[in-house]
């Protein structure tokens, strides 16, 4: 009879219900469970193992270049931002309203930390996420258009609850290819919610997608719903390199 079970319980697809029954009929024996408590722990069972799956799932499709939290971001060092104002999107309503973040300052002030970070906990929450670089997310979207799959490109990506644009500014969008770019944030604007990061403030814009007009509707429809922080200060990066050198400097002497 459990043997038929299983394989009732795998032919709903409840996989983790059928590999838990043997296990949970000898606690059951154990501890004396009440049939509804036997079932609470099978039911348990089956979303926590579904809940890992999707995760597991999810973490792959998100492409993040590494895992960073809050936790590890300095706010000492960076006190342009606050863990009390970061810890206000992680209630991630923002999402839920299809708003957007912008991050904007120098290179090295702790931009891309933030927008890791708040991507690996909005999955953690059940959020689906893709993050990208700017330069690969340009990249995609060219190919895409000269085979002709655009269309279908934009779809699979509006299934995402979350799309991250890492280091937009660093490298100019030929002029020809801004208006694919405009498609993009069109579809997403109040569908869809986006971090940005960028060393580049709202009126250079222009200049890196070189389409003053289209930079300029780019903008209109990212800051209508959106938080954007400016981040100050000097460099995470060359703060490190300074201590290296002073550890290797006092280490010869």
């Amino acid at each position: 009879m459990i043997s038929q079970m299983k394989e009732d319980l795998k032919r709903i697809k409840c996989y983790h219900m059928s590999s838990y029954l043997d296990e949970c009929i000898s606690i059951g024996k154990e501890q004396d469970l009440s049939n509804i408590e036997f079932l609470r722990r099978m039911l348990d069972s089956e979303i926590g193992g579904r809940n890992k799956h999707n995760l597991s799932t999810n973490m792959r499709m998100a492409t993040l270049p590494c895992e960073k939290n809050i936790e590890q971001f300095d706010f000492k060092f960076q006190t342009s931002i606050t863990k009390k104002q970061v810890n206000e999107w992680m209630s991630f309503e923002w999402i839920d309203n299809r708003q957007n973040l912008l991050l904007l300052g120098a290179p090295g002030v702790g931009k891309t930390h933030l927008a890791i970070a708040t991507a690996l906990e909005a999955l953690y929450r059940g959020y689906k996420v893709k993050f990208y670089s700017m330069n690969e997310f340009v990249e995609e979207m060219i190919i895409q258009e000269v085979n002709r799959t655009s269309k279908k490109w934009l779809s699979k990506l509006m299934k995402f609850d979350l799309i991250v644009l890492d280091e937009l500014g660093y490298l100019p969008v030929d002029s020809k290819y801004t208006h694919l770019f405009f498609r993009f944030v069109n579809e997403c604007y109040e569908y869809r919610s986006l971090i940005v990061t960028s060393n580049k403030v709202p009126s250079q814009w222009g200049i890196y997608f070189g389409d003053e007009s289209v930079a300029m509707a780019i903008l209109d429809r990212l800051l209508h719903r959106s938080t954007v922080i400016k981040m100050k200060g000097d460099s995470y990066r060359l703060r490190e390199k300074s201590e290296c050198n002073t550890k290797q400097k006092n280490g010869d002497q």
